[in-house]
C-alpha cells in the first residue's frame, strides 16, 4: 500500500511539472488565460466587499448572466456521455483515448460551474450552513440540495475514471475493468440527471409559469447533446492541431532516409532481455519463441531511422529492446504524434497482422535495438495467453483523432439539433397558440411588450444561428472541417444565448406584479463571467498538457528516470 500511494504521488508530481513546461506559443495562452483570470478575481472581489449591488441583477431579477453560464456548462459537463456511450456500449475503439478528452472536458466545466454558483450568493462564506450536521441541508425537499449532489458526485466520477485510466496508462497496464466500467456507466445515468436536476429547479417554480412546462427537461438535453459535443469537436481539433511536431518539410527528409538494413538473426536472448521489459512473454513456451525465431532479426540504428512509413505495405511487426522509437502519424501535410514508446513496447503490429497499409511512420528518437518480427512469428508468440491479451490490448493504445471520429460527433450534433430545434418550436406553439394570459413573458422575449425588448435581438440571433446550423448539418457541406467548425460554432452561440439570455432573464419579466425591470449585466459582472471561462479554459489546458503526453507514451513510469531534455518535454497541447 505505501508503495502504490509512493508511486500515486510520483504520477502526481510528474503531471504537475511538465504542465507548467511548454514553447511560447503555451505561455503566451497560458499567460493571457491568466491574466483575465486575475481580472476576474479583482472584479469578484469588488463584488465580495460591495455586495451583489455592484451587478446588474435586482430584487425583480434575482438570476442573470452568472445562473445563464451556469446552466449552459452543466449541458457542456453532461455531454462528454455523448463520448462514452459509442466506446463503452457500442465497442467503437478508434474513440477510446478521446474519451477522455470528453471527460477532461466535464470536469473543468464543473469546475467552472462551482464558481458560477459561488459569485452568484450573496455571501459565501455563510456556505456552511449547508453542511449536513453543521447547517440544514434540505435534502431531499429543496431541489437545490439535488443539485449540489449531483453536481459534485458527477465531479468526483469523472475524476475517479480520467485519473485511473491516465495512470493506468502511465504504468504501462491495462486498467482493471472491475474498477472502472460500473462508475462508466453510473456516470451515464448521472450526466443525464445533472442536467435533468436543472431543468427542474426552472420547472419546479410554480410563481414563474414560463418555466412551467415538462418539455423544458428533454430541452435541456437535446441542447446539452448539441453544443457539448460540437465544443468538443473544436477541442479535439485544437488538440491534434498543436500536437503536430513536423511539417511537410520534414516528411520530405524522412523519406530519403535509406531502407532498412538487414539485421543480425535474433536469439532466444534477445527474447530474454525483452521478457525483462514485457512480463507477458513468459506465458511463452521455450519451444514456440524457437519457432518464432524463423526470420526474426534484430536492427541496431542510429537516431532518427525510419522503420516504418506511413501507406507502405509489408508484414514486419517490431519490439523495442533498447532505446526510444516514436510513431508520427501525417495529415495534412505535417505530423502528429500518436505513440512513443520504450523498451518492452510494439508497434507496427495492425498493420502486420491486418495485411493492411501502414497508419504511421516509426522514428527511432535515440540510438536503438528493435526486434522485427514476421506476422507468422509474432501469431506464435500470441498463442501465449498473456501475450495475445497484451499485443491486443495495446493495438487499441493509440491517441488518434481522426476525421472519422470527429464525422461521428457530428452526427450526435446533427441529431439533437433536429430535436432541439423541434422542441423550440413546439414550445413556441404552446406559448403563442393558446393565447393565455401567462404569454407575457414570451411576448416580452420574442417581439417585446409595452415598449421593452432588450432581449428581442438577442433570441432572434439564437434562432438565425440554430436554424443556420441545422441547414448546415443536414447538407452534406458540414463533413467538410471547414464548414463543421462554422456550424459548431453557431450550435455552441445560439444555443448559449437560447439557454441564457433567452430561458433565464424572461422568466423574471414581467415581474409576478406585472412590472417591467429590465436586466443588463454590468461591466464588473461580465469581467466576473470572463475571469471564470479563462479559469475554466486555463484548466482545461493543464488538464490536455498532462494527458496527451501519458497517452502518447512520452510520459510514463518506465522513463521516470530519463533525464528531462526538450524533445521529451515537447509541449502537446
Amino acid at each position: 500500500m505505501t508503495t502504490a500511494i509512493r508511486n500515486y504521488l510520483v504520477f502526481l508530481k510528474r503531471c504537475a511539472k511538465i504542465a507548467f513546461v511548454g514553447d511560447w506559443r503555451y505561455y503566451v495562452w497560458m499567460g493571457i488565460l491568466s491574466s483575465i483570470c486575475l481580472i476576474g478575481l479583482n472584479a469578484y472581489c469588488k463584488q465580495f466587499v460591495n455586495g451583489l449591488i455592484v451587478t446588474g441583477m435586482s430584487d425583480e431579477v434575482s438570476w442573470g448572466v452568472y445562473i445563464a453560464n451556469f446552466t449552459f456548462l452543466v449541458g457542456v459537463a453532461a455531454a462528454a456521455v455523448m463520448m462514452v456511450i459509442p466506446v463503452y456500449i457500442y465497442g467503437n475503439e478508434e474513440m477510446h483515448d478521446l474519451v477522455i478528452f470528453g471527460e477532461l472536458l466535464a470536469v473543468a466545466a464543473i469546475f467552472m460551474c462551482l464558481a458560477f454558483v459561488t459569485v452568484d450568493l450573496g455571501r459565501p462564506d455563510h456556505f456552511w450552513h449547508l453542511i449536513p450536521g453543521i447547517g440544514q441541508f434540505n435534502f431531499p425537499a429543496s431541489m437545490l440540495s439535488w443539485d449540489v449532489l449531483v453536481l459534485n458526485g458527477y465531479l468526483l466520477l469523472n475524476l475517479h475514471i480520467c485519473g485511473y485510466l491516465l495512470y493506468s496508462r502511465y504504468c504501462g497496464r491495462k486498467p482493471a475493468a472491475w474498477f472502472y466500467i460500473p462508475f462508466v456507466f453510473i456516470a451515464i445515468v448521472w450526466a443525464i440527471s445533472i442536467h435533468t436536476v436543472t431543468a427542474f429547479l426552472y420547472v419546479g417554480l410554480g410563481g414563474r409559469p414560463f418555466w412551467n412546462s415538462a418539455i423544458v427537461g428533454p430541452r435541456f438535453l437535446a441542447s446539452a447533446f448539441t453544443a457539448g459535443p460540437a465544443l468538443i469537436i473544436l477541442a479535439l481539433q485544437v488538440v491534434r492541431r498543436v500536437t503536430a511536431t513536423a511539417s511537410a518539410v520534414d516528411a520530405e527528409q524522412l523519406h530519403d532516409h535509406a531502407s532498412l538494413q538487414a539485421g543480425r538473426p535474433a536469439t532466444l536472448e534477445d527474447f530474454e532481455l525483452l521478457a525483462r521489459h514485457l512480463p507477458e512473454l513468459a506465458s511463452v513456451s521455450p519451444q514456440i519463441r524457437q519457432e518464432a525465431l524463423v526470420g526474426a532479426e534484430v536492427l541496431e540504428l542510429a537516431a532518427g531511422n525510419v522503420l516504418l512509413r506511413q501507406g507502405d505495405k509489408d508484414d514486419a511487426a517490431f519490439f523495442i529492446l533498447q532505446g526510444r522509437v516514436v510513431v508520427k502519424r501525417e495529415e495534412n501535410g505535417r505530423f502528429r504524434i500518436i505513440r512513443s514508446g520504450g523498451p518492452g513496447d510494439q508497434f507496427g503490429e495492425i498493420s502486420s497482422l491486418a495485411g493492411t497499409p501502414r497508419v504511421a511512420t516509426a522514428i527511432t528518437e535515440e540510438p536503438s535495438s528493435v526486434l522485427r518480427l514476421s506476422a507468422d512469428s509474432l501469431r506464435k508468440l500470441m498463442k501465449g495467453p498473456a501475450m495475445n491479451k497484451i499485443v491486443r490490448s495495446r493495438m487499441t493504445e493509440r491517441l488518434l483523432i481522426t476525421d472519422r471520429a470527429l464525422l461521428m460527433l457530428r452526427s450526435i450534433v446533427q441529431v439533437s439539433m433536429l430535436i432541439n430545434v423541434f422542441l423550440l418550436v413546439n414550445e413556441v406553439f404552446k406559448e403563442f397558440y393558446s393565447g393565455n394570459t401567462h404569454v407575457a413573458s414570451a411576448k416580452y422575449l420574442f417581439v417585446g411588450l409595452h415598449g421593452h425588448h432588450a432581449l428581442v435581438p438577442w433570441i432572434w440571433t439564437a434562432i438565425a444561428f440554430n436554424l443556420t446550423a441545422m441547414v448546415l448539418l443536414v447538407l452534406p457541406i458540414s463533413r467538410s472541417l471547414k464548414w463543421l467548425n462554422l456550424t459548431c460554432v453557431l450550435a455552441i452561440t445560439g444555443i448559449w444565448i437560447e439557454k441564457g439570455m433567452g430561458l433565464v432573464i424572461p422568466g423574471f419579466i414581467p415581474t409576478t406584479l406585472g412590472a417591467f425591470i429590465e436586466y443588463q449585466p454590468s461591466i464588473n459582472e461580465t469581467l466576473v463571467c470572463l475571469g471564470i471561462w479563462a479559469f475554466g479554459l486555463l484548466c482545461y489546458t493543464i488538464f490536455l498538457r498532462m494527458a496527451v503526453p501519458i497517452l502518447q507514451g512520452r510520459l510514463s513510469r518506465a522513463n521516470e528516470d530519463a533525464t528531462a531534455s526538450p524533445v521529451t518535454l515537447r509541449p502537446s497541447c
